[in-house]
């Protein structure tokens, strides 16, 4: 039986393949037409130089070698569903310049188009015998061709089966355990689970710098100790953990408690940036600490704020000054009151920092002997980071006490002055007199005629206020200690 449906090179064809076969060229091979052969099924010849009647004409979708042949070709060409309304009868393959280089026929097959009221996309395929598949290269504009179920699926196969599909995104790496000091390396990409079971571990980041590349680690604790795990940054390197609370970075930070983790990036430029972190549980993520009671004390920096991941509200206030006594009898003046302590306030970062001195000033005494001021109470301190002074005491006879003022807070500020004690007529009452009230939080004014003798000042109500002062021979009132609170 003779062959019916065969494919053949034209003459054109062969001579284009003869001489890039010669030459060490290639012939590229761009296109495919199909025809509807004018109603009858050709015959193809090698002397044809066009299909008899084109119907249409595209981009090759594949030209590859056959993989059960190499001396054959395989010639795909994928017409859409929109494409149609004619017969299928004749194929033909079109070289860069035009030229057919092969004709074929096919068994008459229908395309419609959906407007008929049905539509398939047509997927057909030449198979040419060649003296060398080399010689031939399909040459297409990939932004119009289309793929195959088939062809997806072998691309599919062989993504997953490289060992780097994405070579655009950073591998998992692998997981590594640590619990001793580590200055850790490129080898150390991936996840880490450190510990500090044993005591406390500094693990140091690597440099990071143009040699070592942008890289992700992901340290994550794994004890339960209170022992501290420190994360470090290399030489002059910085931590960008919060640019708001620390615009210029900070040299360590600290894993706080088992599973806690951090997700650093480095940036080529001496950062490491966090780009994911553990949420902080209730228990830590807020707390306050005041020191109400004059005198000296050594901060203990929670790890929350040593290792920068809170950064707290400070507020210093300095002790209050004493009122003053004015006079030697009952006939004497009303004392003047002291001020209150001054008052500053500052977001004060405490990554790195493990102990802080803090200062509480106290109340200033009353004045206890006949026209005398009161003492001014003692100042306030958070470190080196903030300060308040102290109120004055009641001015000797009837003046009031000046009020202290913060230093070097975010807001500075006074519990404001003590008042003047003074004497007043009131019809025919002579000689009656009101002392001073004490700055801020601070005892009140005492009313007194002249029949009523001596009267003590009051002591100061509340933290930094000011002892009013007395009247007559009464001593004046004390101040009240400051206070430093500490809150985040």
């Amino acid at each position: 039986m003779s062959q019916t449906y065969f494919a053949l090179l034209t003459a054109v064809g062969e001579a284009k393949l003869a001489n890039a076969a010669a030459l060490g060229t290639q012939l590229q091979i761009s296109r495919m037409a199909v025809g509807d052969g004018n109603g009858n099924l050709p015959v193809p010849s090698r002397t044809q130089t066009a299909l008899i009647n084109e119907c249409y004409r595209a981009d090759l979708n594949e030209l590859k070698p056959d993989p059960a042949n190499a001396s054959q070709i395989i010639a795909e060409l994928v017409i859409p569903e929109t494409e149609g309304g004619y017969w299928l009868r004749e194929m033909g393959l079109f070289d860069a310049s035009g030229d057919l280089i092969a004709v074929s026929n096919c068994p008459p097959s229908y395309k419609p188009q959906m407007a008929e009221g049905s539509g398939r996309t047509q997927v057909l395929r030449m198979v040419l015998i060649v003296s060398s598949t080399a010689a031939v290269q399909l040459k297409i504009d990939p932004s119009v061709v289309l793929a195959t179920r088939a062809y997806a699926d072998s691309l599919i196969v062989v993504h997953q089966a490289a060992a780097d599909p994405h070579p655009q995104y950073q591998l998992r790496g692998a997981i590594t355990s640590l619990s001793a000091n580590t200055q850790l390396a490129a080898s150390h990409e991936g996840l880490l689970l450190l510990s500090a079971e044993a005591g406390a571990r500094t693990y140091t980041l690597p440099a990071a710098n143009a040699a070592f590349g942008v890289r992700e680690l992901v340290l994550r604790r794994t004890d339960i100790t209170a022992n501290a795990l420190v994360i470090a940054a290399s030489g002059t390197d910085k931590l960008m953990l919060d640019t708001t609370a620390e615009a210029a970075g900070q040299t360590t930070t600290e894993l706080l408690f088992a599973g806690d983790f951090l997700r650093l990036r480095s940036d080529k430029a001496g950062k490491w940036w966090c780009v994911g972190q553990a949420q902080l549980p209730g228990s830590i993520a807020s707390g306050l600490t005041v020191y109400s009671a004059a005198g000296n004390y050594a901060y203990t920096v929670p790890p929350v704020l040593r290792s920068g991941r809170r950064v707290p509200m400070i507020k210093v206030i300095a002790g209050g000054g004493g009122g003053s006594r004015p006079g030697t009898s009952a006939g004497s003046s009303a004392g003047g009151g002291g001020g209150g302590g001054g008052v500053a306030h500052k977001a004060v970062n405490l990554a790195g920092i493990s102990s802080v001195e803090v200062i509480v000033g106290a109340g200033g005494p009353g004045a206890t002997s006949n026209g005398s001021a009161g003492s001014p109470g003692g100042a306030s301190s958070f470190g080196a980071y903030l300060s308040a002074t102290p109120g004055a005491g009641g001015g000797a006879g009837s003046g009031a006490g000046a009020g202290g003022i913060g230093v070097g807070g975010d807001s500075n500020s006074s519990l404001g002055p003590g008042g003047p004690g003074f004497d007043y007529t009131t019809g025919s009452s002579t000689n009656n007199r009101i002392s001073g009230y004490g700055g801020g939080p601070g005892g009140w004014g005492l009313l007194a005629n002249s029949g009523a003798g001596s009267v003590a000042g009051q002591t100061a109500v509340g933290p930094g206020g000011g002892g009013s002062g007395g009247v007559g021979a009464g001593n004046g009132g004390a101040g009240a200690a400051g206070t430093v609170e500490i809150e985040w």
